[in-house]
This record gives C-alpha cells, structure tokens and sequence, in this order.
C-alpha cells in the first residue's frame, strides 16, 4: 500500500502485502497500531479489516454478535458518511462493496478467504491416505511408505535429507528445502497404527492412529510451527528464542520446551491439551477481538468443545491420555460407551453396545492396542464380562 493510499476496508482485506501483515507478524497489535499510525484517519476502517482478516488466517467458522454489530455499523456509517459528501454515482458503488462485505460476513466469510488459508492447512489438504499405509508426503508432492509400525521418522544433521528407519534397515531421501520460505512436509498415519518422527530442530513427535502431521523440512524464523490433525505427543527442544506452536483448528498451543499431548480429530466436535510437564499457553480461537488463553501447569487439561466454543481447565491422570503412546488405552471407572468410542477411532471400525443399561457399565482397566481388532474385542467383552458378535457388515456388537 502506499501511503497516499487511503485505506479503505474493501481494499484492506484484499491487499496482499496488508493480509500477509496480519499473517506473517510476530507482534500482530504492533503492525494494527503502526497502520493506524500511518492512517489516522481510517481507524475504524483499518481496526474492522485486520480484525476480519485475522479471524480467517485462524479458520475461524463464526463470527459473534458483538463483533458482527461492530462491523456492520461501520459499514452504514462510511455507507452514510458518502451519501452525504459523494456523488450519487459513488456513493451506489460503496453499497454494493458494503453489501458484499456483509454477505462474506454472514456466511462466515470462508469461500472469500480461501486464499488466506494458512500453507500448512493448505499442503494438508493434498494429503490423502492410500491403502492403509503411513507415507511421508514431501513439499514436491513425492510419497515414501513407511512400512513398519515401528518406522521411526529423522532428519540428518545438515538437515539435508530425511531418514527413515525400519527395523534393521534405513532409506534416505533428499530433503528438499528453501531456506528463505521453508518447504513443508507432511507424515500420515491410517487408522489402527502410529508412528514417531524427529523434527528437523530435535523435537519428537509421536502420532497416534488416523492422524496427521504437517512441518517445515527445516525450522526458520522466529518460532517454529506445526499444524495437527488427529492426535500427537509431543516433546519439544527447548529454543527460548524460537517458541514452538502446534495450530489445529480450534487451539493453538504455544510452548518453549515441554512435554505434552494433543488431541484434535477433524470429525470430532471437541479437543483436549494434556501436559504431561512445563508448561503451555493454549490460546482459544472462536472470537475476532478476545480469544481466550488458558496456561496450564503438569497434571493439567484444557478440553474445548467446538459445539459451546468454550475452554474448560480441569485436573486429570495425564496417562489415562498418553498411555496410547505405549500401546495401550487405559481407563479407570469409565463408561463402556466412552471405551469403546476409543476405540472405535482407534481402528476406524463400526462398534455397537447393547442396551443402554450397558453402555453405561463402569470398567476400569488396559486395553493392548493389537495390530488385530479380534484380540481387542475379546479383552473387552472379558473385562465387562459379555461376549460379541460381528454382523456380515463388520459391525461389532457387545452383548451382557
């Protein structure tokens, strides 16, 4: 933009070097301040774009009343302002801006902002999972298999190339990487297995069953960031100068080096943060002006709900959510119903309960997470003291 420019909200919110402001700024309320520095006298109009910009860099759905209210009555007032100091001409042509704008507003402004979407969600997108195998996707669209369950994901010390270790052998590929604007990758894991991977700054990950991963070939910049899909532990190298964000749609988790787990399946209407040790800010992402930020300490979850777009900090047993990492599911007094929407994630298989009488039957115990569903089956039924069956549909159903 140049400075003679005015800013105008419709020409804000579709300037490229104004979104990549709001995009790419370490201090987002220092770039506002400094654009209203530059144009005082468009304050509303800069304060109203960079607000509605943001919350479609954050894949934000909705938008709350308040801050709809807030965007409408500056529209009508600019609306009003050139009817009264405009020609007629002019003034029509600000209306059929004004009424775009508010039809992007209503509809949550999502098809309009497509472009906006951050790259990592983007390259998420091209992943899709073939035959039940774990690849690893790289930023050239190339796909290696790992074949093990055990294979374990790291890169070489130049960061050069990425090297991939399955039981007694390992494959190394190239890893190709612009420094300037760092190429991405992304590891994906089908239903019934997991797989470890070491990021490029020395961070572990584990993925659990249907997840998916997206990260820079090599960290740059002032902070280094990951986008999730599905269900991750993460142990993270401590850089106090470069914090390490995990995005998912709802929450991003910012951290400088900790232990902790996340939780956030895409078909799922709620996710949790559990941390195992350090510490982590869990930052809500619902609201255009006020989100919510929530820090935990070890012992403690945030769990939010997309449904009441509402965070809620309790104490937990951190290994009722981690013990998945080896292998297991554990669980103490809890509802057969809940065990088995474990999992039923777990294997992305059709499980059923008969009776509601049963399905609310407190079990407590450790579920061995076997590479065959049957075994699963009959460890539970044993531990509830029922049996089951499977229809012609491969459909598993727990009878008293």
């Amino acid at each position: 933009m140049e400075k003679n420019t005015e800013a105008d909200f419709l020409e804000l919110i579709q300037d490229e070097e104004f979104v990549a402001g709001v995009r790419e700024s370490d201090r987002p309320i220092e770039f506002l301040e400094e654009m209203i520095k530059k144009y005082p006298g468009n304050k509303t109009s800069i304060y109203c774009a960079f607000e509605f910009v943001r919350i479609n860099l954050s894949d934000k759905r909705e938008m709350n009343s308040s801050d709809y209210n807030v965007i409408l009555d500056n529209v009508l007032k600019q609306s009003k302002l050139n009817k009264d100091n405009s020609p007629k001409k002019f003034h029509l042509s600000w209306l059929r801006k004004a009424a775009v704008i508010l039809v992007f507003i209503a509809i949550g402004s999502y098809g309009f902002f497509e472009f906006t979407k951050n790259s990592y969600e983007k390259f998420a997108e091209k992943g899709v999972r073939e035959n039940d195998q774990a690849i690893i996707m790289l930023s050239d669209g190339s796909k290696q298999v790992l074949d093990n369950s055990d294979s374990f994901i790291e890169y070489s010390p130049n960061q050069e190339e990425v090297i991939i270790h399955n039981e007694n052998e390992e494959k190394k590929i190239k890893n190709e990487c612009n420094h300037k604007n760092s190429s991405l990758n992304q590891v994906l894991v089908p239903y019934g297995q997991r797989r470890t991977i070491r990021l490029s700054d020395g961070t572990i990950v584990q993925l659990n069953s249907g997840s998916q991963l997206v990260f820079p070939a090599t960290f740059t910049g002032r902070k280094r960031e990951v986008y999730l899909k599905g269900e991750g532990f993460f142990e993270v190298h401590k850089d106090e100068k470069a914090p390490f964000i995990v995005k998912t749609n709802y929450v991003d988790i910012k951290v400088l080096g900790t232990t902790f787990a996340v939780s956030a399946y895409s078909d799922e209407n709620y996710m949790s943060t559990v941390l195992v040790k350090g510490k982590v800010n869990v930052v809500q992402k619902n609201n255009i002006v006020a989100n919510e930020e929530f820090e935990l300490i070890p012992g403690q979850g945030c769990f939010y709900s997309a449904d009441k777009q509402q965070s809620v900090v309790k104490n937990v047993d951190v290994n009722d959510y981690i013990s998945w990492t080896e292998g297991l599911f554990q669980f103490k007094d809890m509802a057969l119903l809940d065990v088995v929407r474990r999992v039923r994630k777990y294997y992305n298989t059709s499980i059923q309960i008969e009776g509601e009488q049963l399905a609310k039957t407190l079990v407590s115990g450790k579920l061995v997470l076997s590479d065959d569903i049957n075994e699963v089956m009959q460890y539970l039924s044993k531990t509830m003291e029922g049996r089951y069956s499977k229809t012609e549909n491969d459909i598993y159903i727990l009878k008293q």
